[in-house]
């Protein structure tokens, strides 16, 4: 009984398995990621932000309207899959 239950478990779980996707890592998907994920935010203006990626080290440069924007799209870049990192170059004009 026991080697009948350990041997659906063990293909239950391999179905499991077999369905899953690998996520892409490289820069250029962590950046369209990152973009997709902005974009959704609505009043979020993107038009004076660029978004690089090397090596999984995310750079966030150029001008957002407030300290919020800036925390906002920080924290979405440091919880996107595959970054290792987040350098901030962020104007706010006062």
């Amino acid at each position: 009984m026991r080697v009948l239950a350990g041997a659906v478990l063990a293909l239950g779980l391999g179905a499991c398995l077999r369905n899953v996707e690998p996520v892409d890592l490289s820069d250029a998907a962590i950046k369209a990621r990152i973009e997709t994920a902005l974009r959704s935010q609505p009043n979020l203006d993107l038009r004076y932000l660029t978004i690089d990626v090397d090596t999984g080290v995310v750079t966030l440069s150029g001008v957002l309207k407030d300290r919020r924007e800036q925390d906002l799209v920080s924290r979405i870049a440091r919880r996107t899959k595959g970054v290792d990192q987040v350098l901030v170059n962020i104007f706010i004009p006062e």
